[in-house]
């Protein structure tokens, strides 16, 4: 690497750790050394002698055995439940009685072979570990310093009126549930909870959120961006070329190989997996020729999955445009990094980092799309992208507008004119969660991902589907779409309830007409019907 890109790169690192982010608020956690371990007899027998502040309460996982000392409860075929977290555990152990015995604790040594919380990222004061002679003082002193008052960040933010969870008491979407190795997220039907407490700042979950309903509060994405934005702007500015960003989570990666070929910016984060699609988009736009995600064997395997999905719909969005799908890429090994030589010739943008990763997208791509020649308008994405297009069959629609109700994203939507039964679709609202597909009664909405590049179709609304208005056959004004109307008839035709043509009629009208004419007719008014009797149908009298 020369001196100019050296000092460049020197220059830019600088920028990038002077700037100054929003804090987020703190958890607090109050543990007073109340230690729960678990394990076989023998291994118990090394905690003996941890000392003060601890306060053990010794569990032998052997079944069916008794125990020479009184201090230690044996678990006897009990099965086992573990809840909660540092300063907060909950076990309970219960047989096939129905008889259960909690206990509570502050932390939690867990000395089986195999753990017994299996989450990829267990909870603060649960420890997983063999003892012997040679690490016992070790473990002790590892708990001892999870003894007493500890904060850390709350690392999320939550917005409940875009979640695409639920709808209508349907689950529809779990992808941040699904992500979180923490095991930190729970359903509440329509909506999600997340315990702070358990939550790791993983940052998966809001990579996966296809609406951005949960956020990653620490840092902001608009600071992280920001951040990245004025640390490319001080490295070109110092002359600085074809800078390669990459983001790490550990210890500092040994990158003098890559070095030499290219101005590398190594950038250490809270969690790899927070990096999602939106940021490393958006550092490309704003200077960077190459974006690397560099994943250490520590990661959780829920966080890099996720990683790879988003970088697969990425890379598809930088394929359409014409560019090197692996100007962004994902590595486990820093000798696999290889750089471009390809130079790359898109003016940095300028504008802001948003705080909402959508927006963030979009804006990237509406940069990259005004610099280049508009051979195409639309990317087929892979399942299941956040972004695509909805399609309605009229042949099954009764524009019931349920859908509209449910839609998340607002991304359908029943127009200005009410007047005449229609359904609107913009697609740069359309997050693909498949609200609308399980809402609508009659299975007539498909869903596909795909990104529109031009930034007007896409945010056009356009018709996926009207019907003729059907008017009061007694008053002649509109209330209901003809299809409903037609269909109604053609399924009520042959019910008790409308066997007389005028009460099938009154299935046209709308609903003061049709309550003024069950009022002037005689049959229905004396009750000519019993509501429970069979199809053939007893008569009052």
């Amino acid at each position: 690497m020369n001196e100019i890109n050296m000092l460049a790169v020197e220059q830019a690192l600088q920028t990038y750790q002077q700037f100054s982010t929003i804090p987020t608020s703190l958890i607090s956690y109050q543990s007073n050394g109340r230690v729960l371990v678990l394990g076989k007899q023998a291994d118990l027998e090394h905690c003996r002698s941890f000392a003060a502040p601890l306060q053990l309460t010794l569990i032998s996982m052997q079944q069916n055995a008794g125990s020479d000392n009184n201090d230690v409860i044996v678990l006897n075929g009990r099965k086992i439940e573990i809840q909660g977290y540092l300063g907060n555990f909950v076990l309970r152990m219960s047989d096939q009685q129905g008889h259960s015995e909690t206990l509570r604790a502050d932390m939690i040594l867990d000395l089986n072979p195999e753990p017994l919380l299996t989450m990829q990222l267990p909870p603060a004061g649960y420890l997983h570990e063999s003892i012997s002679e040679l690490n016992r003082d070790e473990l002790e002193m590892r708990l001892q310093e999870m003894t007493g008052e500890f904060e850390k960040p709350r690392y999320f933010n939550y917005d409940a009126s875009i979640c695409a969870h639920g709808a209508n008491g349907k689950t529809v979407c779990t992808s941040c549930i699904d992500a979180c190795p923490a095991g930190a997220i729970s359903s509440l039907i329509e909506t999600i909870e997340v315990d702070p407490h358990l939550c790791q700042g993983g940052g998966s979950c809001a990579t996966a959120c296809p609406s951005g309903a949960i956020q990653y509060a620490y840092p902001h994405l608009s600071d992280s961006g920001n951040r990245i934005r004025k640390m490319l702007q001080t490295f070109m500015q110092q002359g600085g070329e074809q800078a390669i960003v990459v983001f790490h989570a550990e210890e500092e990666p040994l990158l003098q190989s890559l070095s030499k070929q290219r101005a590398v910016l190594a950038l250490q984060v809270e969690e790899i997996a927070s990096v999602g699609m939106e940021l490393c988009l958006s550092t490309l736009v704003y200077g960077a020729a190459q974006v690397v995600l560099l994943v250490n064997s520590e990661a959780p395997a829920l966080s890099v999955s996720q990683l790879s999905l988003q970088l697969e719909w990425l890379q598809a969005m930088l394929s359409g445009l014409g560019i090197n799908p692996q100007r962004v890429s994902l590595q486990q090994n820093v000798e696999n990094i290889e750089s471009i030589e390809e130079v790359w010739g898109f003016a940095p943008a300028l504008y802001s980092m948003p705080q909402n990763k959508r927006q963030a997208i979009y804006q990237a791509i509406d940069h990259l799309y005004e610099q280049i020649e508009k051979t195409r308008e639309l990317v087929s994405l892979p399942l299941p992208a956040p972004f695509g297009t909805a399609s309605i069959d009229e042949t099954r629609c009764t524009l019931c507008m349920a859908c509209i109700g449910a839609c998340p994203g607002k991304a359908l939507q029943d127009g200005s004119n009410r007047e005449i039964p229609e359904i609107f679709f913009i697609e740069s609202h359309c997050i693909q969660c498949g609200t609308c597909t399980q809402t609508c009664p009659e299975q007539a909405i498909s869903i596909s991902p795909r990104i529109i590049l031009n930034r007007e179709k896409r945010n056009q609304s356009r018709v996926l589907h009207q019907d003729t208005p059907f008017a009061c056959i007694s008053c002649g004004k509109p209330f209901a779409s003809a299809s409903v109307i037609h269909k109604m008839s053609h399924k009520l035709k042959d019910h008790y309830m409308f066997k007389t043509t005028r009460a099938l009629d009154r299935l046209k009208m709308c609903d003061d007409c049709r309550v003024a004419d069950i009022v002037q007719d005689p049959d229905a008014i004396k009750g000519s019907f019993d509501p429970q009797s069979p199809a053939s149908g007893k008569r009052l009298s």
